[in-house]
C-alpha cells in the first residue's frame, strides 16, 4: 500500500533523501525543501474560502515553467489587491494624489498582513497537525504580518550555509493576479519511489511568466538605481532568472510587449515607487539592468555563494555571459521606447 512520505520514520525520508541524491546529483538539502515547499503549496492552495491569489516568482518559473533550472527556495504568493477592500482600478489610482496612493498602499498592507495573522497562519498550524508534525514544525510571522517562516524537521543540513532552514512564505496584498494560468505542482523527485506519495499542490493558480519577466526586468532596474547593501544576499538569483528567461521561448515573445511592461509599470507606481525606481525610465530609452562599481562586486559575490550552494543544480552559467545578456536586452527594449516615442 503506498505511503506517504512524512509517514516515514527520519531513518526512511533520510534513506529517500539519500537516494535521491545519488540519482540526481542534488543536494539532499536542497531535495527535502523542495518536498515541504510543495506541501505548504498544496495547502495554501487547498485554503477553503481562500481569497483570488497567484504564485509567482522565480519559484513559479522552476517549478511550474521549467524556464530556469537552479532551485528556488520560497513562495511568493500574490493576493488580488482588490480582495482586499480596494476597488479602484491602476488607472484611477494613479490620479490621486501621491499621499493618498501612499494611504492606499499602506492599507492593503495592513488587511493582507490581517489576512495572513487571522487566517492563513492558524490555517497553516491546523493543517500541519494532519501530518504529525505539528509538534516539530514551527511556525513564525513577521513583523508587518506578511511573510510566515515555516521551520521544518529537516533531516538533511545545508552544509553550505545558503540555503535557508525553513520555506518562506511571502504574501504581498499590492498586485494583481492577471494573466494566469492554472497547475499542478510536485516535487522534483515525485516519480522516483515506487509506493511512496510525495505531497502534490492541484489548482495552483501561477502568474503568467510573460509579468514574471517585466516584473524581474524593473525590480533590477530599480535596484540599479541605488547602492546595493553591503551583505544582502540572494538578490543575484534575479539577474540569473531573467537572463534565462531571455533565453527561452516566454522571454523571446515578452520581450517585445511594451504594453505588458506599461502595465507593470503602472502598477508599480501606484504602489512601490520610491525616489530612486525611475520606472518611468524604463519605457523612455534609459532602462537600466547592468549593475556597476560596489554593486556589481556585491552581486558578484552573492551569485558564487548562490553556485557554490548547490542550489543551480549543475546549471552554472558565467556571470559574464548574465551580463551580455541582459546588456542586449537593455539595449533592445529601449530602442523599442525610442521608435515607439518616434512614432508618437
Amino acid at each position: 500500500m503506498p505511503r506517504s512520505y512524512f509517514e516515514l520514520p527520519q531513518a526512511g525520508q533520510r534513506e529517500i533523501l539519500d537516494e535521491a541524491f545519488s540519482e540526481t546529483g542534488r543536494s539532499p538539502s536542497v531535495i527535502e525543501k523542495d518536498i515541504w515547499l510543495t506541501l505548504v503549496l498544496q495547502l495554501l492552495f487547498a485554503m477553503p474560502g481562500r481569497k483570488a491569489m497567484a504564485f509567482k516568482g522565480g519559484t513559479s518559473l522552476s517549478k511550474v515553467h521549467g524556464v530556469i533550472k537552479r532551485f528556488s527556495e520560497d513562495v511568493d504568493i500574490t493576493v488580488d489587491y482588490r480582495e482586499l477592500g480596494c476597488k479602484l482600478s491602476i488607472p484611477q489610482l494613479l490620479e490621486l494624489s501621491r499621499r493618498k496612493r501612499d494611504a492606499v498602499g499602506e492599507a492593503l498592507k495592513a488587511e493582507v498582513g490581517r489576512y495572513t495573522r487571522d487566517a492563513v497562519l492558524p490555517y497553516l498550524i491546523e493543517q500541519l497537525q494532519s501530518y504529525g508534525c505539528a509538534s516539530e514544525c514551527q511556525l513564525s510571522l513577521s513583523d508587518d504580518g506578511e511573510s510566515i517562516h515555516v521551520h521544518y524537521p529537516a533531516m538533511a543540513a545545508d552544509a553550505k550555509g545558503y540555503l535557508r532552514d525553513h520555506v518562506l512564505v511571502e504574501l504581498g496584498g499590492r498586485n494583481i493576479i492577471d494573466p494566469n494560468a492554472v497547475h499542478s505542482i510536485q516535487p522534483d523527485i515525485a516519480g522516483m519511489f515506487e509506493g511512496i506519495v510525495f505531497p502534490k499542490a492541484e489548482q495552483v493558480v501561477v502568474l503568467s511568466p510573460a509579468r514574471t519577466f517585466w516584473e524581474k526586468v524593473t525590480l533590477i532596474h530599480a535596484q540599479c538605481n541605488k547602492p546595493i547593501a553591503e551583505g544582502k544576499d540572494r538578490i543575484s538569483r534575479h539577474w540569473y532568472d531573467l537572463s534565462r528567461l531571455l533565453n527561452h521561448e516566454v522571454g523571446a515573445g515578452a520581450k517585445n510587449d511594451l504594453e505588458l511592461l506599461d502595465d507593470v509599470i503602472a502598477l508599480k507606481s501606484v504602489f512601490f515607487n520610491s525616489g530612486t525606481a525611475h520606472y518611468g525610465r524604463c519605457v523612455a530609452g534609459e532602462l537600466n539592468l547592468i549593475p556597476d562599481g560596489e554593486n556589481f562586486d556585491r552581486l558578484e559575490s552573492d551569485y558564487y555563494a548562490m553556485e557554490r550552494s548547490g542550489m543551480l543544480n549543475g546549471h552554472f552559467y558565467p556571470l559574464g555571459g548574465i551580463m551580455e545578456d541582459l546588456t542586449a536586452l537593455q539595449e533592445h527594449v529601449n530602442q523599442l521606447a525610442r521608435n515607439r516615442k518616434a512614432v508618437g
